[in-house]
C-alpha cells in the first residue's frame, strides 16, 4: 500500500474518532486496512470482562475504537455483517464493573437503513470509542473476572489485549510522567508566585530573641519588654521573597535574549 493511500485510512479512522457519525463509520468500514492497536473489529458482541480487558488496554496504549458488526473471513479480509443490538444500559453496567472510574469511553450504535449505504445496508454496529488520558494511567480492572485480573496493567501490542512487560511498564510511566510536568505548567506562574508569597508569610522574619530561643511579639511591644534585645530570626530564608523575584526575573530575560540571539543567528 502507497504512502498515500495509507495517510488516508489514518485521517478515515481520525475523523471518525474525533466526530463518530454514520458518515465517518462507513468511511471507516469501507476503507480501513483491518485491525491495529487502535482499532479492533468483533463479528459479536463478546462478554463484559474480555471487553473491559480490550477497553483498559487501549485506554493504556493511546485510545482506540472497537467495532462490533464487522468479521474477518478466512482469507484475512473484513466484512461488515452488523449485529444485532440489546440494551445499551445493561451493557454499560456490565462493562463499568470492570472499567475503573477514570477511564472514559463511549457505546454509540450506528443503523444503516438508507438506500445510499449499499455495502451495509440494514445493518447495525456497536461502537465502543476509548479516550486516551496519559494522567491517569495506568488503568487496570476493579475486579477479577472471565480473562481479567484485577492487579495486571493490560496494554495493545500486535492489535491484541496483552499483559504489560518491563518496558510496556516503563513507556506507560514515562507517559505519565510526562502529563504531570506538563500539568504543573499548565498553573499559571502568577498562581505559583502566590503560593510562594504565601509560605513566605508563615516565617517570621525577625524580632527574634536570642535568649529564649523563640519568635516574641514586634517592635511596638518593646515597652512590654524593655530588658530584651530583639535580632531577625536567623531562621529565615537568606533570600527573602522579593530577593527570588529578582533573581527569577533576570533567568527570564536572560532565556528571552538567548531566544533572539539563536533566532537572529539561524536566519
Amino acid at each position: 500500500m502507497n504512502t498515500e493511500k495509507r495517510k488516508g485510512l489514518k485521517e478515515a479512522f481520525a475523523v471518525f474518532f474525533e466526530n463518530p457519525s454514520r458518515d465517518s463509520l462507513r468511511k471507516l468500514l469501507v476503507d480501513h486496512t483491518g485491525e491495529h492497536d487502535d482499532l479492533d473489529f468483533k463479528s459479536a458482541l463478546i462478554t463484559p470482562p474480555i471487553l473491559a480487558k480490550h477497553i483498559i488496554a487501549m485506554a493504556n496504549k493511546a485510545g482506540g475504537v472497537i467495532v462490533f458488526g464487522v468479521k474477518e473471513t478466512e482469507n484475512g479480509k473484513f466484512e461488515s455483517v452488523g449485529i444485532g443490538l440489546n440494551d445499551k444500559t445493561h451493557f454499560l453496567r456490565d462493562i463499568n464493573a470492570y472499567v475503573p472510574d477514570k477511564l472514559s469511553y463511549e457505546v454509540i450504535d450506528f443503523n444503516f437503513n438508507e438506500i445510499e449505504y449499499t455495502e451495509i445496508k440494514g445493518k447495525s454496529f456497536r461502537v465502543v470509542i476509548i479516550e486516551y488520558s496519559p494522567e491517569y494511567i495506568p488503568f487496570l480492572s476493579k475486579k477479577d473476572g472471565e480473562g481479567i485480573k484485577k492487579n495486571l496493567i493490560y496494554v495493545r501490542k500486535n492489535a491484541s489485549s496483552e499483559t504489560a512487560d518491563y518496558n510496556d511498564l516503563q513507556d506507560i510511566f514515562n507517559r505519565r510522567l510526562e502529563t504531570s510536568f506538563s500539568s504543573a505548567r499548565e498553573i499559571s506562574l502568577t498562581e505559583h508566585f502566590k503560593e510562594l508569597k504565601e509560605i513566605y508569610s508563615l516565617i517570621n522574619r525577625g524580632w527574634w530573641y536570642e535568649d529564649f530561643g523563640f519568635p516574641v511579639p514586634p517592635p511596638d511591644y518593646y515597652d512590654d519588654y524593655p530588658f530584651m534585645e530583639f535580632v531577625a530570626n536567623p531562621k529565615y530564608p537568606k533570600e527573602d521573597y522579593d530577593d527570588f523575584v529578582v533573581r527569577m526575573l533576570n533567568l527570564k530575560k536572560s532565556v528571552i535574549e538567548s531566544i533572539i540571539k539563536s533566532d537572529k543567528f539561524f536566519r
